[in-house]
């Protein structure tokens, strides 16, 4: 049962609207911004991503861009009866600028990278990672909080996903639940 759970509770968390994470019951106020762009697979060792910020309370409209970069070489792969999910180690460099250009989040976040590939349809592949923000402007007070993203990308390259900032202990139910499937698919458990 183990086995066919966690694939199933990956697609889930590939395939959800970004909009749910910060609608329905997902609302959380550690949610810096909702963002939504193109991007490149993040199924490559190198993707990066840019867009918009399509809401955020402390940024207003801005921008995002980030940069990805995985070691596939690394990927813990699980095949089921409805597809493959694949993960690895990643790296990424994200940066949000709100409507103030002087209002900037940076961030270097260490998490993993995975892609869906379901027997039928289109791959969805997704970055999740956490570490430490860096703001200027009116969002300074977020140096040395936890920054945390989670960005998925269709097979469309379209790109949507949630960038939250905060204390260690604020979390989203989404961004954990995705967060330890990913670990447990790379066999990175200890955490």
């Amino acid at each position: 049962m183990r086995k066919l759970l966690f694939p199933l509770l990956a697609a889930a968390a590939l395939v959800v609207p970004a909009g749910a994470l910060a609608h329905d019951g997902w609302h959380h106020h550690s949610v810096l911004a909702r963002v939504s762009g193109t991007g490149s697979t993040f199924g490559a060792a190198t993707a990066s991503a840019s867009g918009s910020i399509a809401r955020s309370d402390k940024l207003g409209t801005g921008t995002f861009s980030v940069s990805l970069s995985t070691d596939w070489t690394k990927a813990m792969s699980h095949a089921g009866d409805r597809g493959t999910v694949s993960c690895a180690p990643s790296t990424a460099t994200l940066t949000l600028t709100g409507a103030t250009t002087t209002n900037i989040v940076t961030s270097s976040l260490t998490g993993r990278a995975c892609t869906w590939t379901p027997k039928t349809g289109n791959a969805v592949s997704a970055f999740f990672g956490r570490g430490t923000a860096t703001g200027a402007g009116a969002l300074a007070t977020l140096t040395g909080k936890t920054a945390k993203a989670f960005l998925v990308r269709k097979a469309d390259g379209t790109v949507k996903g949630a960038v939250f900032a905060g204390s260690r202990g604020e979390r989203s139910l989404l961004f954990s639940l995705g967060e330890r499937q990913a670990r447990h698919d790379t066999g990175d458990c200890g955490h």
